[in-house]
């Protein structure tokens, strides 16, 4: 095998850095005399946004219909909170299973905040949860 050499043309004349970097952030890309460096069209630049968090609170859900606004905006990502203590009985325990149902599906977070009022969480929501203080667990017993 025989080696190959490479040589270099020292005498060409090459773009340094601060010629690169400048023509790099202008318009006109070309660099006379260098046909060999391809500079992007454009430098691509990614800007990400914090993801907007919505959170609906339902005071008072009373109809199968109110359950299915609460659905929907689980599904969309939106955490609910909803009270139920307006409803009947038996509405309460259709809607209280049918938002189970959903939020099993989606595998969100489901929390008890006080009788008849939940909190109805997606799955990428952080849902932190306290123990009662003793003074508070002998109140509700």
């Amino acid at each position: 095998m025989e080696d190959r050499a490479y040589v270099i043309d020292e005498e060409a004349e090459r773009p340094g850095f601060f010629t690169k970097v400048s023509t790099f952030f202008s318009r006109d890309r070309d660099i006379e005399g260098d046909e060999e460096t391809e500079f992007p069209t454009s430098p691509k630049l990614r800007v990400h946004q914090a993801p907007r968090y919505s959170i609906t609170v339902r005071r008072q859900v009373t109809s199968f219909n109110d359950a299915v606004a609460a659905a929907d905006g689980l599904k969309n990502g939106e955490q609910q909170i909803m009270n139920l203590s307006a409803a009947d009985a038996h509405t309460r325990e259709k809607i209280k299973d049918f938002m189970a149902g959903v939020n099993y599906a989606q595998e969100g977070h489901w929390e008890e905040l006080g009788d008849n009022v939940y909190l109805l969480a997606p799955h990428f929501a952080a849902v932190d949860t306290v123990a009662a203080s003793p003074k508070a667990q002998a109140q509700r017993n």
